[in-house]
């Protein structure tokens, strides 16, 4: 009786040690993996401004060749109203201080006074654009990819 009784108490100390290695486990482990998710999750939205900063570049130039464009300035309103579009959810004022739009002729020249009328019909357009990532990203608390900005540049000949 004696025996039985200390191998129920052997028992029950290896068990309640068990458990407390388990929850010092659990308290390594789960900060860890919370940090590569939202890291992995910060990455994917990278990706995703990527793709997105590269249509309305895309998008800007597409509006910079055509014939009825006539100032860099309507480039700048498209772009902005592209990303106005895919960001719903940051305000107009933030997108515009975290965006920056180029407007360059084949010689990588600022096109003279934004007027769009001097590039001749057929020569290259070039429209870059430029967003600081921090300012739209989801995640602000990680330090990976801060100060990251995302540009993309878009040549198209002008009609």
């Amino acid at each position: 009786m004696i025996m039985i009784t200390s191998i129920r108490i052997a028992a029950a100390l290896h068990n309640s040690s068990r458990r407390g290695i388990a929850a010092v486990e659990c308290a390594i482990v789960v900060p860890l993996l919370a940090l590569l998710v939202l890291g992995a999750i910060d990455v994917g939205q990278y990706a995703n401004v990527y793709q997105k900063v590269s249509d309305a570049s895309r998008e800007g130039a597409r509006v910079a060749v055509q014939y009825e464009t006539l100032t860099k300035s309507q480039v700048e309103t498209a772009v902005l109203s592209y990303l106005e579009g895919v960001f719903p959810n940051v305000p107009l004022s933030v997108l515009a201080s975290a965006t920056s739009i180029a407007v360059t002729d084949s010689g990588g020249n600022p096109i003279s006074g934004g007027d769009m009328t001097s590039v001749a019909s057929g020569a290259p357009v070039s429209v870059s654009v430029t967003v600081r990532f921090d300012l739209i990203r989801w995640i602000s608390h990680l330090q990976f990819l801060n100060g990251s900005d995302v540009t993309l540049t878009t040549a198209m000949r002008r009609e």
